[in-house]
């Protein structure tokens, strides 16, 4: 099992700031999407970002400038996201994002050995709302 120095885990490596969002965005997103309720779709005050919409946003690194490169292998690709829904995005919402590497650990498949590296975005609006938690897994092979 590929050892992660535990300080690694939970610690803030990046933070960035989206926004304002634009009712404009909201419903040309979820208009893409084929969405047809109008929360969704008709400017208004009811409009809110679908919500899928938060898979948008995330940070500018991948990961930590002192993560250990012996764990990212030369082959990987995304394995998955689990999403924690919190307050919708509105029109005018500043999204600001956290990411931290929450999770790495090891699979053995009939392909060989798997290194999984799960980067949590935490996403809080200008009041401090939760308004999405994203964990993105990527797995890499050696």
């Amino acid at each position: 099992m590929s050892q992660v120095d535990p300080k690694h885990l939970g610690r803030v490596f990046d933070e960035a700031e989206f926004g304002p969002v634009s009712a404009d965005e909201i419903v040309a997103y979820s208009r893409s999407l084929g969405e047809t309720a109008p929360c969704y779709v008709e400017p208004g005050p009811e409009l809110r970002g679908h919500p899928t919409y938060c898979v948008r946003f995330r940070s500018r690194k991948g990961f930590p400038d002192d993560f250990p490169t012996h764990l990212l292998g030369r082959m990987s690709f995304d394995a998955g996201k689990d999403i924690e829904f919190g307050t919708p995005i509105r029109p005018g919402d500043m999204v600001r994002v956290t990411s931290s590497v929450h999770e790495v650990y090891e699979k053995t498949g009939r392909t060989g050995t798997m290194t999984f590296v799960v980067v949590r975005f935490a996403m809080t609006n200008q009041r401090g709302d939760h308004l999405a938690t994203i964990d993105n897994r990527m797995m890499f092979r050696p």
